[in-house]
């Protein structure tokens, strides 16, 4: 374990200087997984690189590139129709600012794989060209605040998962989880102070916001309400958007070919190629053992585990997945479940994920706002640790 430890610093300490140069997302993630990989190879053997490979092939990866092209496919025709510009304007005639944080937090109300891309495209407008944002801080607004609602909203699969792993209803972890997203909120806006001080744009028209935002409306009640696979709620979705708001062959081309750039789909074949790499070498397993067995308090173990499985591979569902069924006997005692583990155990993982340079959110972000990874990565991490600071103080003292 120590090994593993000492190969995910290096790579992470490669990935910085190759961010901080430059170098570009794509770059940056492939430096982690070849000194990731050196360490696979010698202690596991070449077929832990090769099953990672073969693993990509099956269906649980291959649809996860068909739901971000889509999801992209749909961003980029409300786009190319105007839609996109009519949510954005008609929030922020409450105000420039507040449209900063609140755009991204309302298309995060429904979870989709590499979303914050497309609340990214719909702020590029106000964050770039009329507020003047610097990139990394426009990318550091779109992907916090993208994400807040991530411990209080029973859609997102890390709650799913982690119901069913403790087996509970999902409201029953939403009730003791909330908190962390009022502490990501709060965390999240002291960082931001800076900026919302000193960057400002007109405020936008009135109206619109109905018209805008019905597609996301109707992808939760198919999802939700109908209970549709996600593949089949958002060719249903995509389908019905395109019969009414009518795009031309144009609009049609320009979101085509921003669903298919290239870069997206190699972030995405890097991220998931990195986690099948931690499954294939135990990780997770292999990381709790080294803490359970550290003498650090519970409350420590129960934060960390899936902080750093969180920060290895960038994904809700594969924090969720990995962490909580190995921290279950901490979190669910005599009694039943232990609130105020499950809650710093969920923030744990919620945070890992929002900090790692390997989330696809961010990423996809930092490429289209053209931002220095290692810059963003630090606004995060400021973020990161006021929110940790806010639930800890708040699981001791209240």
């Amino acid at each position: 374990m120590a090994l593993q430890l000492v190969a995910f610093a290096i790579g992470y300490a490669v990935l910085v200087a190759v961010s901080a140069k430059g170098r570009g997302a794509v770059a940056a993630i492939a430096s982690l997984i070849a000194v990731y990989s050196i360490y696979a190879v010698f202690f596991h053997g070449v077929e832990s690189l090769t099953g990672s490979l073969l693993a990509l092939g099956e269906w649980s990866d291959i649809r996860v590139f068909i739901y971000i092209f889509l999801s992209l496919l749909l961003a980029g025709i409300l786009k190319e129709t105007g839609r996109l510009d009519m949510l954005v304007e008609s929030i922020s005639s409450i105000g420039c600012r507040f449209s900063f944080g609140a755009v991204p937090a309302i298309i995060g109300l429904l979870p989709m794989p590499g979303g914050a891309l497309v609340s990214a495209v719909a702020m590029k407008r106000k964050y770039i060209e009329e507020s003047r944002l610097p990139p990394e801080w426009a990318t550091y607004m779109n992907h916090w605040f993208r994400h807040v609602w991530v411990p209080a909203w029973p859609l997102f699969q890390s709650i799913i998962i982690t119901s069913a792993i403790l087996e509970v209803d999902p409201s029953e972890i939403v009730i003791r989880t909330w908190p962390a997203s009022i502490a990501a909120i709060l965390g999240g806006t002291i960082v931001a102070i800076p900026i919302l001080l000193k960057y400002t744009c007109p405020a936008g028209g009135r109206g619109g916001l109905v018209q805008a935002i019905w597609p996301f409306i109707l992808l939760a009640v198919l999802v939700f309400g109908a209970k549709l696979p996600l593949l089949y709620a958002l060719v249903a979705t995509l389908l019905l958007t395109t019969m009414v708001v009518r795009p031309s062959v144009d609009n049609i081309k320009g979101a085509t070919k921003f669903a298919s750039k290239p870069v997206v789909h190699a972030i995405l074949f890097e991220a998931l190629f990195l986690k099948e790499l931690l499954l294939a070498t135990d990780a997770p397993n292999a990381l709790y053992e080294a803490a359970s067995s550290s003498g650090l308090p519970v409350v420590l173990v129960t934060y960390l585990v899936p902080f750093v499985l969180g920060l290895s591979a960038g994904g809700e569902n594969f924090f969720a997945a990995t962490a909580m069924p190995l921290l279950k006997t901490y979190l669910v005692g005599p009694a039943g479940i232990e609130s105020d583990l499950l809650l710093v155990a969920y923030t744990g993982g919620f945070l890992g994920v929002m900090i790692s340079p390997v989330h696809l959110c961010i990423v996809l972000t930092l490429d289209y706002f053209r931002a220095n990874m290692a810059k963003t990565v630090g606004l995060v991490a400021a973020a990161t640790l006021a929110t940790t600071l806010i639930v800890l103080a708040a699981t001791l003292l209240l």
